[in-house]
């Protein structure tokens, strides 16, 4: 009786446990080992949203981070891991309440303020971003460094320019080209004053 009581006592106790991630196996179903006191469990599956045709994003989980175990019938073997809390070591990131953030290991910040609906991201050094697909962006743009275009440039408004415009090729617009002004300048002439027609430019363009 007394085995039977402690037995049971065992596994309610290993119902729910705390620890921390022992070792990580990312391949295929996403599994780890947890530490809890001085055991150490076999490959369980870790546990992030839903696992549907719907899926919420994927956290891969690492080494040290704190978890909760919850296992069925208080057997360890048949546990499943859940994301944990902050800790000392890793404490919550700094903001307000109503802010949302998301860090990650190299320094890489995403924080959304609700009240003041501003959304920051932030690329940790020589961090790139791509974005794939058709788009628009909608409300003012502000480019605060150089921006470069591979692909062609159409503007169907009008565009104000306080700095200069350079061009490696030619410039024209609704009714001839640069070039063509040009040509035009170096060769043209006109009727003197005194009669007779006057030379070309002495200044081509």
């Amino acid at each position: 009786m007394e085995q039977l009581v402690g037995e049971l006592q065992r596994r309610l106790a290993n119902m729910v446990r705390r620890g921390v991630i022992h070792s990580v196996r990312h391949a295929g179903i996403p599994k780890c080992r947890v530490t809890i006191s001085e055991i150490t469990t076999g490959w369980l599956p870790i546990c992030q949203g839903f696992s549907g045709a719907n899926r919420s994003n994927s956290n891969p989980c690492a080494i040290g981070d704190a978890v909760t175990v919850i296992s069925e019938g208080g057997d360890l073997n048949n546990g499943r891991v859940f994301p944990g809390w902050n800790t000392g070591q890793k404490p919550a990131p700094t903001g307000n309440d109503s802010e949302h953030i998301t860090q990650f290991s190299d320094g890489t910040e995403i924080r959304y303020d609700r009240e003041a609906h501003a959304l920051t991201i932030s690329l940790a050094q020589d961090g790139t971003y791509k974005i794939i697909g058709k788009g628009t962006l909608e409300g003012p743009v502000e480019i605060t460094e150089t921006l470069t275009v591979q692909g062609k440039t159409q503007l169907n408004n009008d565009a104000a320019i306080k700095g200069k415009i350079g061009a490696s090729g030619d410039i024209s617009d609704g009714k001839s080209s640069m070039a063509e002004l040009r040509k035009v300048y170096n060769a043209h002439n006109h009727r003197g004053d005194s009669g007779g027609t006057t030379d070309k430019p002495n200044q081509p363009m």
